[in-house]
């Protein structure tokens, strides 16, 4: 790189001073993922420096580009920003970055490549302005697999497990895991992050599910490097969302130290039949009692 500029004097005698920026204070976005939520639309799953968002106006837009010779844009779109942690993020905040083009993309399965331009303002003086091209997602020719977005699910329920961290007793894991995939049955399938929490034992508890296709385990560890709220949960759960959408007809966000529990002569099955007209459901919190236990 060429040397840092100098002070030096101006014709007019002005003193023009020289600020020498070293390493990065906050990036300006980090990806976790890139999906496809159908034929045109896209979301892509990152963090970016709080502090960006909270002082400046950063804007995005999203690009098609084909894998062909010419690399020929075919089409872009303002891309809209999702804060699903606003108010807990940290030096980072959670970004979702949603692509909605008005037409349906890679139609021919001749590959293209989704491109996401980030830039640190939307106003104010364009010559402090920066922008970042980030190759979020390339799709190879032939390998768009529409069919995903109409067929049935592969499960009924799909949990998204939030990062994982500390020094999490085995048995404790043990009894969870066992609990849940009893209680959801055999078209269940649970998504693990591993923040720093699977340690030997608990991976040793793990291990035996994941060999009969019950659990998915993600070592999410390199995210430590940036300090988001909660190991980025809000982060993790939304690339979780995202990432297996099509493939659960319900989807479940709970931790570890928490057990689903429907009342006698219930089933999940029924429980959840009866809000099949709903997109979304919350789920009341009430602390452990012994009477769960009894039977």
């Amino acid at each position: 790189p060429p040397p840092p500029p100098s002070e030096q004097v101006l014709p007019d005698g002005t003193i023009k001073r020289v600020f020498n920026p070293y390493g990065s204070a906050a990036y300006n976005f980090i990806t976790m993922g890139a999906y496809r939520g159908g034929l045109n639309t896209f979301a892509i799953i990152g963090i970016a420096s709080k502090p960006l968002h909270v002082y400046a106006k950063p804007t995005y837009e999203c690009a098609w580009f084909s894998l062909a010779g010419d690399k020929k844009k075919l089409s872009t779109t303002v891309g809209y920003k999702i804060l699903p942690d606003w108010g807990y993020g940290h030096v980072y905040t959670v970004v979702i970055v949603n692509c909605t083009f008005p037409e349906p993309l890679n139609a021919d399965n001749s590959g293209g490549k989704l491109v996401l331009f980030a830039s640190t303002s939307g106003g104010g003086d364009a010559s402090f302005n920066t922008t970042d091209r980030i190759e979020a997602l390339t799709e190879q020719p032939r390998t768009l697999d529409t069919t995903l977005f109409s067929s049935k699910p592969k499960y009924d329920y799909l949990y998204c497990g939030s990062s994982l961290y500390g020094n999490l007793n085995p048995q404790r894991v043990r009894e969870w895991i066992a609990y849940h995939v009893k209680f959801f049955g055999p078209k269940s399938h649970f998504v693990i992050h591993d923040a720093g929490g699977v340690h030997a034992q608990v991976l040793e508890v793990l291990k035996p599910w994941m060999d009969l296709g019950y659990v998915t385990l993600h070592d999410i560890r390199d995210q430590e490097r940036f300090d988001g709220y909660y190991h980025n949960q809000f982060m993790v759960v939304n690339d979780c969302l995202h990432r297996y959408k099509f493939m659960a007809k319900w989807m479940f966000f709970f931790d570890v130290d928490e057990y689903i529990y429907v009342p006698p002569k219930s089933t999940i099955k029924s429980v959840l039949d009866s809000l099949s007209e709903y997109s979304q459901f919350t789920i009341e919190q009430m602390p452990m009692s012994s009477k769960l236990c009894l039977t």
